[in-house]
């Protein structure tokens, strides 16, 4: 008698087998860290070993990212316009660390969609890829005739709350645009750009960004040299606030870079993530509360007199917070 077998057994323990990559000391910046907190990659850097290391569920993130990309680079290749990938590139400023990174795609030059069109079809791909290659060619025929920019694209993939929030913002994640201005940067590209895609519904939304931009310029440098600086002096950074306010965003936020934080027992005491959420998520939401009815008019609440208290008390102006706040969703409940 045949043995039953199980498909999602094998698959979840084909995720599961990834091996994440060890911390050992190094004298130079990962892109994918310029935006973070200077303590984190301080310890990566100095090659301390992790409290907090990623979890089964984390690593499947990262695999879902991988496939997002690959998706990408299906299309890119078959319209003949993906030039290279994962081409690894360094910038160094004089007396700072050196950074390097891999770009996800360099793409560009002359499609040919008619040709990536009957590929497609012979190989069976699914309609998706068909009707977006279909509605690429229209939309390049009527507004690029000639030859398309070569530049880097970075892709992200998100979940539906965080992509919603940069769409209504039409903003980039810092450490995203830090990221792809380095490859901007370390190639001499002069426009390069972030794309996100959606994970709950395959919306793609794409950001460009400028080389030599003043504002650009200064943050990817200034985010080199504050880490920099604590290393070459051999300095530990300070320990990050437990509630941000995030400009992208527009809004209260927990910190992340706290949450997500690979030495989150050895810096801030938590067990986990859900313990810091847990003592933190509830202020974050009555702090963005109170500036929505602040901001509205409305009657201000003893809870929301406190909250907007508490915000002064860690160092917040709130009156600053109203002009850069952004009302949250029409789904996302006030609590009292």
């Amino acid at each position: 008698m045949s043995k039953n077998w199980n498909f999602a057994e094998v698959w979840n323990k084909g995720l599961d087998n990834k091996v994440e990559r060890p911390v050992e000391p190094r004298d130079y910046l990962w892109a994918s860290e310029l935006g973070k907190a200077p303590i984190d990659v301080y310890l990566r850097l100095k090659g301390t070993k992790p409290t907090n290391p990623p979890n089964k569920r984390s690593m499947r993130k990262f695999e879902a990212g991988n496939i997002f990309e690959w998706l990408v680079s299906l299309i890119l290749k078959r319209a003949g316009i993906l030039i290279s990938e994962q081409d690894h590139v360094t910038h160094q400023y004089t007396g700072l660390l050196k950074v390097t990174g891999r770009v996800d795609f360099i793409a560009g030059g002359t499609p040919d969609f008619p040709k990536a069109i009957a590929e497609m079809k012979a190989l069976d791909m699914p309609d998706m890829f068909i009707r977006i290659a279909e509605e690429m060619k229209v939309y390049f025929d009527a507004n690029y005739p000639s030859v398309l920019i070569v530049k880097p694209l970075e892709i992200k993939s998100l979940s539906a709350f965080m992509f919603e929030g940069l769409m209504r913002r039409q903003s980039v994640s810092k450490n995203h645009r830090l990221q792809a201005y380095h490859y901007m940067k370390a190639r001499g590209d002069e426009l390069g750009s972030v794309v996100y895609i959606c994970r709950d519904d395959m919306r793609l939304m794409e950001f460009d960004l400028q080389l030599n931009l003043p504002v650009l310029e200064n943050e990817y440098y200034n985010s080199i040299k504050v880490i920099s600086d604590y290393y070459l002096k051999d300095e530990m950074p300070p320990l990050e606030k437990m509630i941000l306010f995030d400009e992208d965003m527009g809004k209260f936020v927990k910190n992340w870079n706290v949450a997500y934080s690979g030495y989150l027992t050895m810096l801030y005491g938590f067990k986990n993530q859900a313990e810091y959420d847990g003592k933190y998520a509830g202020t974050v939401t009555r702090w963005n509360t109170a500036v929505t009815r602040f901001k509205a008019g409305k009657k201000m609440s003893k809870l929301n007199i406190e909250s907007i208290e508490g915000m002064t008390l860690a160092g917040f102006d709130p009156a600053k917070i109203v002009g850069k706040f952004v009302e949250p969703l029409p789904d996302e409940e006030e609590t009292e």
